[in-house]
Order: structure tokens, then sequence, then C-alpha cells
């Protein structure tokens, strides 16, 4: 998303409010605010800092997001944007975590399993070891070796979401509900300076 201006904890927040913002006059008052944890390897350290969380980094420069709960974090900060702009919204932080991945499997999950089982006696058959395995859109399974994900530090940074790519900008033009200036005069009965919120101004598209 900040592929024009730089991130920060206040721009996260502002964004989440303009969300609310605007299901506020589409006349619904619930949903969900998803923050990847990801967020945390661009954010400015003394940006962090300043949130009053002291963050621990790992032997590689890595963020110990394990140590703290990023959804207490941002509800906090977001909480108190609701009592200085005056909006009373209950909030509830949950970390989505390691629950999600300790699920029963589903036919996919069997089906790739064997994929990737499949490439691995192929792939070892051929000569290739050292790896990982992945199985591309075709089926065919590929080895994946660790110089393919380090930088040129010899770190593995983290994977990046192509924000320009079709998924994402349907998602942002047909799904995502916030602020824009259509909406300025509408959202001044709830809050003062609506434009403060205008999701394309935040992050300068």
């Amino acid at each position: 998303m900040f592929s024009k201006t730089s991130i920060s904890v206040d721009k996260i927040i502002k964004l989440t409010l303009s969300a609310i913002l605007k299901r506020r006059l589409l006349g619904i008052r619930y949903g969900t605010v998803v923050v990847a944890e990801g967020v945390f390897h661009d954010l400015d350290p003394e940006d962090i800092k300043a949130t009053g969380v002291h963050m621990t980094y790992d032997e590689h420069g890595h963020p110990e997001l394990g140590k703290i709960s990023k959804a207490v974090l941002f509800n906090d900060i977001l909480e108190k944007e609701f009592k200085k702009v005056g909006m009373k919204v209950k909030t509830r932080p949950v970390e989505i975590g390691y629950d999600v991945r300790c699920q029963d499997p589903v036919a996919y999950d069997l089906s790739y399993c064997t994929e990737l089982a499949i490439g691995v006696y192929e792939l070892f058959t051929k000569g290739e070891t050292g790896c990982m395995v992945y199985v591309d859109v075709n089926g065919d399974p590929k080895p994946l070796y660790l110089k393919d994900l380090q930088n040129a530090e010899g770190k593995i940074p983290p994977r990046r979401v192509d924000i320009d790519g079709g998924i994402a900008r349907n998602y942002y033009k047909h799904i995502c509900n916030y602020i824009t200036p259509e909406d300025y005069e509408a959202a001044k009965a709830i809050v003062p300076n609506p434009e403060e919120y205008d999701f394309m101004k935040i992050l300068n598209w």
C-alpha cells in the first residue's frame, strides 16, 4: 500500500479510521481491520519506540514480533484517535497467529502435500539436494535454494505483495471501504476533519 509514501503508525491508524468512517456513512456499524505484522519490518524503529513499545531485534536485524501483542498495540493507539476526534467505537484486539495454522487439513492441503512429496522424489532422483521443493502453477516441482531467497547481505527479506497487481487493485477499487472527497460533507457530522482520513491522500495515490 505504501508504494508512494513512507509507512508510519499514524498513517496506518488514519487508514483504519477511514474505513470505519466510511462504514458508518453506509450504516454499517461492524467490521474487521487486519494489520499484517510485516509492517514492523518497514516501520522506523523510532516511530515504533514513540508508541511506548520496546521492540527487540534478532541477530539478523528482524523485529522479534512474538514478544509483543501487535493487536493490542494498534488497538490502544486507535482508541486514542477515537477520543481525539470524539467518536464512540467499541473495538476488540485479536491476535491471529498459530491458532489459524493448527486446523484440520482440507482436500486442497492433502492434494498439495502429495504434490510436494512427489516433487521431493522427482528432484532427488535428478540429483537435486540441499533445497526446498515448491510446485508451480502447472503442477511441476521446482527446487528452491537458500541463495534464491537471500539478498546481497545474506538475509531473507519479507515477501512483498504487488500493490499494482490486479488482485490488489480490484480489492481497493471495488471491495475496500474508505473516505473519498465525495464523503467529506457527510463525514463532518462524525469528525471535524474528514479530509485527514481520505484514503488516497494518506497513501499519496
